[in-house]
């Protein structure tokens, strides 16, 4: 049986450059609209930043590889929080839509060694930190977009904490964006063999 295919959807190239690397995705240069990378099964989109750039990426992947219903939808990204240690990373409970107050949650994940979080996905940043939430702006967008290829268990949305009060967005940039993604790829690994049969990915 062919195994899953594995889509990747993320928002900035900092972000895609690890896991292109540690995946051995190769640009795919038969499509311009995006920037789209691929090895074997697993395909890698960069929607841009936002909520409906998101959701454009993750159909617009989906139309290209027309995907079976069991395939996996993985949006990995960064994310605020006002508390949380920077690098820490979290699988998303719930997703909220700050735009319409839509809530989805999220099957429980216990085969993963991380903890989950709610995610809420805004429309500009929140500087002030006052939501006791993982703040970022794509994952509502990918997650409403994924739900009509395929069901809740087989979508994922990974975030690592790249800011918090004590240090606050306007302090990153690209170089450190990629090495939080870096240094979390072991979960993102694991993810993979879980979902595919064979236990490779390589």
């Amino acid at each position: 049986m062919k195994p899953s295919a594995i889509n990747l959807v993320v928002a900035l190239p900092p972000e895609a450059k690890p896991v292109n690397q540690h995946l051995g995705l190769l640009r795919d240069n038969r499509h311009d609209q995006y920037r789209l990378y691929r090895h074997r099964q697993i395909s890698l989109v960069i929607s841009g930043p936002g909520t409906d750039a998101a959701a454009a990426a993750t159909d617009w992947l989906h139309g290209i590889n027309r995907h079976r219903r069991d395939d996996i939808w993985i949006n990995l990204g960064i994310a605020g929080h006002p508390n949380h240690p920077v690098g820490l990373i979290f699988l998303a409970s719930q997703i909220k839509d700050m735009r319409n107050g839509h809530l989805w949650p999220m099957p429980p994940r216990e085969h993963l060694p991380c903890p989950s979080e709610q995610l809420v996905t805004v429309t500009q940043p929140d500087t002030g930190y006052g939501m006791n939430a993982l703040l970022e702006m794509e994952a509502a967008g990918f997650y409403r977009s994924a739900l009509k290829h395929t069901i809740p268990d087989n979508i994922y949305c990974l975030k690592v904490v790249s800011d918090n009060r004590q240090q606050p967005a306007h302090m990153l940039n690209g170089k450190m964006v990629s090495q939080l993604i870096r240094e979390r790829l072991d979960v993102l690994d694991l993810l993979i063999k879980k979902t595919e049969p064979n236990g490779e990915h390589q």
